[in-house]
């Protein structure tokens, strides 16, 4: 019987000068433009908006991502649409 082992990665966001961003936990990334970068994140969706961004290190294995360029906001995406659900059902 093989037995699956799900880890939880460590979350980190680090943003220096609003233009080096690095991302520990990812699991996934979903978009990768130079205006917008969306990666899941231990189970959430984090979408990276901005200007002239551009990936420049990327380890799924690791759970790391790397990039450059102006990073005007971040915003988790998912929560909020699962109260949406919630509230619909229950509320």
């Amino acid at each position: 019987m093989e037995e699956k082992i799900e880890r939880t990665r460590q979350t980190k966001i680090i943003l220096s000068n609003q233009n080096s961003l690095i991302l520990t936990g990812i699991s996934k990334v979903l978009t990768s433009t130079e205006n917008e970068i969306s990666v899941i994140l231990n189970g959430q969706t984090l979408n990276i908006g901005g200007e002239k961004l551009t990936v420049t290190k990327l380890d799924i294995e690791s759970g790391i991502l790397e990039a450059n360029g102006l990073v005007t906001n971040m915003k988790f995406a998912g929560h909020k649409q699962k109260e949406k659900f919630f509230k619909r059902i229950f509320g």
